[in-house]
């Protein structure tokens, strides 16, 4: 499948909002992979978006098949998306718990 400057701008901006997750000193890659999946199906075309986000040591994948190449590269962008946010979420509250072990162990000590 040939990809027109259309399909590939619509890919850059969708792919534009894994900006803010990145930080200044953290280095990100995003590998994008559309087209269709199979010439076997009889009735209309089969597309296929996915991405490989990897952010440091994080690495998010997310695959979405469709039957309209937009809607699919949406979808891909919703899920990798939430991926990174549900992972951020849980970081954030490991960190708390532990710092509220720490407060609890420097409790115990005070007494």
């Amino acid at each position: 499948m040939e990809i027109t400057p259309a399909i590939s701008e619509y890919v850059h901006k969708k792919i534009d909002v894994l900006e803010k997750f990145i930080e200044a000193d953290r280095v990100a890659l995003a590998e994008v992979e559309i087209g269709r999946t199979t010439n076997h199906h009889h009735k209309g075309d089969v597309y296929k978006a996915e991405i490989n986000f990897t952010l440091e040591k994080d690495t998010f994948r997310a695959v979405a098949i469709q039957s309209d190449l937009y809607v699919a590269i949406d979808v891909m962008k919703d899920n990798v998306v939430q991926e990174v946010t549900k992972a951020k979420k849980k970081r954030f509250v490991l960190f708390r718990k532990g710092q509220q072990k720490i407060k609890d162990a420097l409790k115990k000590i005070r007494g």
